[in-house]
């Protein structure tokens, strides 16, 4: 029996196998992309990998061990050396190039009497131990330190410049006194003044039963390669970790400290420090996570076995960052997989339900001849296996082929840089291709299984009326998955990602969640399948009543009658084509939204093509413009300065912070990148709501040399000074001390005041300074460039703080160069124009308003200022301008969520320890560089911050922290044809000439330069987000471009097969030829176009609900700014371009085949 079932399968493979073959492509297509899925993801994370362990130095990477033990001795040691060995070393040991340990006692005194030096001199002791009755004034100062080690294959890594090796030396415990021998290298012996035959006395630093040892030097040394990597142990574990002892570290062998000094000394301990070479190309990244568990495990088990444990390398961090991208990364890679293998089932279920139905009449004359349902099924089950079969075994090694060469391609060489991906057969991939062959297997036998139940007359009335419902459609299980599918939805919304978090931060994903997007598309398809009939039935209606049915071709109303009469013809396509177009658009959504949100956190990240922070100034000195330096250089296009802190609302009830950031109104859009969605439309109405005017302060006289003020203190205080604040073109503040509450003056070679009198009141007198470069409370002076404004004069005490005290101002005045021209400024004729500073709640009650006398009467002209008490440097007095006491202020969503001020009330924030007001004017989502971890924050004017924290102060100033600046690079970058990641820079050009003008100016060392285009290019070598999702989309648009054309090719042939009687009938009851033609590319053109404009809509629908599941980063966080759905419109172009060709090629051979048509011999009896 099994032999006749093998002789009919080969019949009948040769009698249908072109529409075999197709199913053959399918099914090893199906096995083949599932292998793909875990050779690709392999190759990617093994790129990945070696990318990330690049960028750290090899020596970073090496892991050096250090390990504690107590007490030494040979057993002790072999626990030490087997418990390691057994664990990290061994594990290590497959991409090891090398490995080795040494081990060193722990540090002894020197058993000498301690040098004596003058007090200050001891540069190990901060406390000195004086003599007693020491004349001389010395004291005692022991910085020597002695330690033993070993060094492994000592004899070619050092040169003995004088003497010998030293030999092992055993105690043996019959005697109190021990002798070892010691090589010491040659720098530390000058500086010990030691040389070979000497003999260094050392003394324990612990109690033990013996306390004291020789160490006998045998020879001097020199490292034959110090530059060798194998010193590492010498250097960073043996190594110093304080210039201020000497050590003399003698090298000696092991067997001298673990038999000779471990018993004499029974309770020293011995530190272990072991080297591990690691070759970072010897590390694949499926073994990740079992290097960090096992760095874990034997971190705890040393630990609880050991006196201590320490592990230096960056390797455990550079792996676990690379995991958590990994997983991230990979969530979307995979639903798109898992949406090509949808297609490629379904494609195959297609196609073997189009092969079942060819074979229909073979399976009715076969049950005529007396072959059971079952041995029918049997046939189909022994075919679908081989099938399966063939798929499981040559899915891997086809997948291996096609993986490896994706990285030659020139599209794709920037993942291995134009070599094959680094590629390997796994039993996962075996695995994976076996599931595909069983997925193909179950495709094959469903409609196997249906068309083996039919009777043979129920076999023939299929073939001439429209079949019933399909089972989905008969029972509703469409429905059912659209519920389904709602459900998902529904709990995917309420988690929030696809990714779920623990109460104890461990992430994990719903493997039913990730699958939502291919339920959805198999749901919404059938769905749309099922009123496909209905609107076709309504549309042929329609046209057939007047008046449309005068204007409409017949073989229109024809042709839309009869896909809706019998839909289940055109299901099969029409639903093939709706999954490969809805495929085409995710996977083109998913890759360039995905590659868009990389470059858009770059963007927003870093604010500006390049970002100067941590800005710190030199104090004094002539004044320069950090903007007018920067925008001085050809390869700068506009800078515009920044001030950032992290504060507080001060009457808050919660201890949150917020970050502010101050902006140059004038230069923020020149140089920041804002999105269309940031909420800051039109830009610049939004930006001027923080516009508080023209700047504050008089303006003082060009060529101004010396500031003056005509003042009379009610009550003498010498230790109150008045101050003026002023500001020089370039923004800088700076204060002159015009003199005291006596009053004199700080000049008073040019402003004499009289000597004053106790028994008299304070007389009139004018004081002043000169304005430039006066050095204040130890700060040097500043030399101002013009124009020069005048904001705040006011006092200050900087001894115990103010007293309550009153002070009459006449006018204040400039002196010109020469001192020979008074030009007053402000004659305080009104004070309308000044306004007391309230730098703290203290200071609300001061007061300035017209002066009077003692019955009420005011004095024209003068102006009383009033203080209350003050602490110690508090700054109190008036300030020029009517300026509102309320910065207004941008505030992030999250800001009014947690601190209010939505209505606009004020609320009170600390900067710098001043209390400064806000009002909250707009709400905003997004504003470059803030708010990336959900932190609220507020936009304010930086011009309105800048005086407001700097007039209320009288010494040094606060100045812009950052600089935002725009490149010329960053401007060709942005409009660049070949795309932003495509241009190959890896910096900005403009970074090395800003750094040098920045060096020339009053910056000090340690500001940072933020470059976007470094960032960039590390988002566009990444594998992970960009070459990684060119690929994946090249399988995708592959994969859609072969199942499409395959089965439309299929589908139209045995289509055509099926209705040649059906055409040939139309023709002989009227409809002409050119009519009939007309009806054959109607039916063709609906089905194709209606079926992918479904499609395109499904996918671009689907991209935008899925993809804000999948904004989150390695901690779980919103990605920030929020991802624009975008799509490959040219990728996808072109496939269904070469699509369109196919089609068109396959209805014209229908064309040419239906015109050709011989109707008699067709309508022959028994032909149909």
């Amino acid at each position: 029996m099994i032999g006749n079932s093998f002789q009919l399968i080969v019949k009948r493979t040769l009698a249908h196998w072109r529409l075999l073959s197709a199913v053959v492509v399918g099914v090893v297509l199906a096995a083949t992309i599932m292998a793909s899925s875990v050779i690709f993801f392999d190759a990617l994370r093994d790129v990945a990998l070696q990318r990330a362990l690049s960028t750290h130095e090899p020596s970073a990477i090496d892991v050096i061990v250090e390990v504690g033990q107590v007490p030494t001795n040979p057993e002790t040691h072999d626990i030490m050396i087997d418990a390691m060995n057994s664990s990290l070393v061994s594990r290590f040991s497959s991409f090891l190039d090398q490995q080795e340990f040494s081990i060193k006692t722990w540090t002894f005194f020197v058993d000498l009497p301690p040098e004596r030096v003058m007090p200050g001199e001891c540069s190990c002791q901060t406390a000195i131990r004086i003599i007693p009755d020491s004349d001389d004034g010395l004291v005692e100062c022991n910085c020597r330190r002695v330690a033993m080690m070993t060094m492994p294959d000592v004899e070619n890594r050092v040169d003995v410049t004088s003497g010998n090796m030293p030999q092992a030396v055993v105690y043996n415990g019959d005697s109190d006194t021990f002798q070892i021998e010691g090589l010491l290298d040659a720098e530390s012996a000058e500086l010990l003044e030691l040389s070979v035959g000497d003999i260094y006395p050392a003394r324990p630093h612990w109690e033990d039963e013996h306390n004291h040892v020789d160490v006998l030097v045998t020879g001097l040394y020199e490292r034959v390669d110090p530059e060798s990597p194998h010193w590492r142990v010498q250097n960073e574990a043996f190594g110093s970790r304080t210039d201020t002892l000497q050590f003399a570290r003698f090298v000696v062998p092991r067997e001298t400290i673990l038999s000779g000094l471990g018993p004499y000394l029974p309770n020293m301990g011995t530190d272990y420090a072991w080297w591990l070479d690691v070759d970072p190309e010897r590390i694949k990244a499926s073994e990740t996570a079992s290097i960090l568990r096992t760095i874990a495990s034997t971190e705890r088990e040393l630990k609880a076995n050991v006196d201590g444990f320490f592990l230096r390398s960056d390797l455990p961090q550079v792996l676990s960052e690379f995991e958590t991208d990994l997983f991230f990364n990979r969530l979307p890679m995979f639903i798109v997989l898992i949406l090509i293998v949808l297609v490629v089932l379904y494609y195959v279920v297609t196609l073997a339900s189009l092969l079942v139905d060819a074979q229909r009449s073979e399976v009715g004359l076969l049950r005529t001849r007396g072959a059971t349902s079952r041995q029918i099924l049997a046939v189909f089950i022994i075919e679908a296996g081989l099938l399966a079969a063939i798929a499981a075994v040559s899915g891997p090694f086809l997948a291996l082929v096609g993986v490896g060469l994706i990285g030659i391609l020139p599209i794709y060489n920037e993942l291995n840089g134009g070599d094959p991906l680094p590629v390997r057969l796994t039993l996962d991939a075996f695995r994976m291709a076996l599931f595909g062959g069983l997925l193909g297997l179950i495709a094959l036998f469903i409609p196997a299984f249906r068309a083996t139940r039919l009777a043979l007359l129920a076999s023939r009335v299929t073939r001439v009326r429209p079949a019933r419902l399909a089972l989905v459609q008969r029972y509703y299980l469409d429905l059912g998955f659209l519920g389904l599918v709602m459900f998902l939805f529904w709990q995917l919304t309420k988690q929030g990602s696809f990714v779920a978090v623990s109460l104890f931060g461990e992430t994990s994903v719903n493997q039913l969640i990730l699958g939502v997007p291919a339920i959805f598309l198999v749901a919404a398809s059938l769905v749309l399948l099922r009123i496909f009939p209905v609107g076709m039935d309504l549309t042929s209606r329609i046209l057939s009543k007047r008046p449309m049915s005068s204007i409409t071709p017949p073989a229109l109303i024809l042709g839309i009658w009869q896909m809706a009469r019998n839909p289940a013809h055109h299901s099969r396509l029409s639903l093939l084509l709706i999954l490969t177009a809805a495929l085409g658009v995710f996977a083109a959504s998913f890759g360039a939204t995905l590659e868009q949100s990389a470059i858009d956190q770059a963007f927003y990240r870093t604010g500006a093509d390049l970002k100067l922070t941590s800005v710190n100034y030199r104090p004094g000195g002539i004044s320069i413009s950090v903007i007018d330096a920067i925008t001085a250089l050809d390869e700068v296009e506009a800078a515009s300065p920044i001030y950032r802190e992290q504060t507080r609302v001060t009457a808050s009830t919660t201890y949150d912070r917020f970050e502010l950031l101050g902006v140059d109104l004038d230069t923020i859009d020149e140089v920041g990148w804002f999105r269309d969605d940031f909420d800051l439309s039109p830009f610049d109405e939004k930006i001027s709501l923080l516009d508080i005017g023209t700047p504050t302060g008089i303006e003082l006289p060009a060529g101004s040399r010396w500031i003056t003020a005509n003042i009379r203190p009610l009550v003498r205080q010498p230790a109150t000074f008045l101050v003026a604040r002023l500001s020089d073109a370039n923004d800088h503040f700076f204060s002159v001390r015009l003199g005291t509450m006596v009053p004199l003056a700080t000049d008073e070679s040019r402003f004499n005041c009289p000597l004053p009198d106790d028994q008299k009141p304070p007389e009139w007198c004018r004081i002043g300074s000169s304005l430039h470069a006066v050095p204040s409370r130890g700060v040097s002076g500043l030399l101002p460039q013009e124009p020069i404004r005048l904001h705040s004069l006011g006092v200050v005490s900087y001894g115990n703080g103010l007293d309550p005290a009153a002070l009459d101002i006449d006018d204040i005045a400039v002196l010109n160069p020469t001192g020979t021209e008074l030009t007053i400024i402000e004659t305080f004729e009104s004070v309308d124009n000044w306004r007391t500073m309230t730098p703290t709640r203290d200071a609300l009650g001061d007061s300035f308003d017209q002066a009077t006398m003692p019955d009420g009467t005011q004095l024209d002209g003068i102006a009383r200022l009033r203080w209350t008490t003050a602490y110690r440097s508090e700054y109190r007095g008036l300030a020029h301008g009517s300026l509102p006491g309320v910065v207004p202020v941008i505030a992030s969503v999250h800001f009014v969520e947690t601190f209010g001020g939505e209505d606009g009330a004020p609320l009170e924030i600390s900067i710098d320890g001043i209390p400064i007001k806000v009002s909250v004017r707009d709400v905003i989502e997004f504003f470059p560089t803030l708010g990336i971890n959900e932190q609220p924050f507020l936009v304010a004017d930086f011009k309105a911050l800048h005086e407001r924290m700097n007039i209320t102060r009288t010494t040094g100033e606060v100045q812009p922290n950052e600089f935002w600046i725009a490149t010329t690079h960053g401007t060709e970058l942005l409009e660049s044809e070949e795309g932003i990641l495509e241009s190959g820079s890896t910096s900005d050009p403009t970074v090395g000439p800003v750094r040098r003008e920045m060096a020339k100016i009053r910056l000090r060392s340690g500001f940072n330069t933020i470059d976007r285009t470094a960032e960039l290019s590390d988002v566009a070598f990444d594998p992970l987000i960009s070459a990684g999702w060119r690929a994946l989309l090249g399988i995708a648009f592959f994969t859609v471009l072969v199942v499409s054309a395959v089965g439309f090719l299929v589908h139209a042939r045995v289509s055509f097969d099926g209705r040649r009687s059906e055409l040939a009938l139309l023709r002989t009851i009227g409809l002409s030829m050119k009519q009939l033609l007309f009806l054959v590319v109607l039916e063709q053109v609906m089905v194709i176009g209606v079926a992918v404009a479904l499609g395109i809509f499904m996918g671009s629908r689907m991209g935008t609900s899925i993809m804000p599941y999948l904004a989150n980063s390695g901690e779980n966080a919103t990605v920030v700014p929020p991802m624009a759905i975008q799509i490959d419109w040219l990728g996808f172009g072109i496939t269904f371009g070469l699509l369109g060709i196919v089609f068109a090629g396959v209805i014209g051979v229908i064309l040419l085949s239906v015109y050709r048509m011989s109707i008699h011999r067709i309508m022959r009896m028994g032909e149909s």
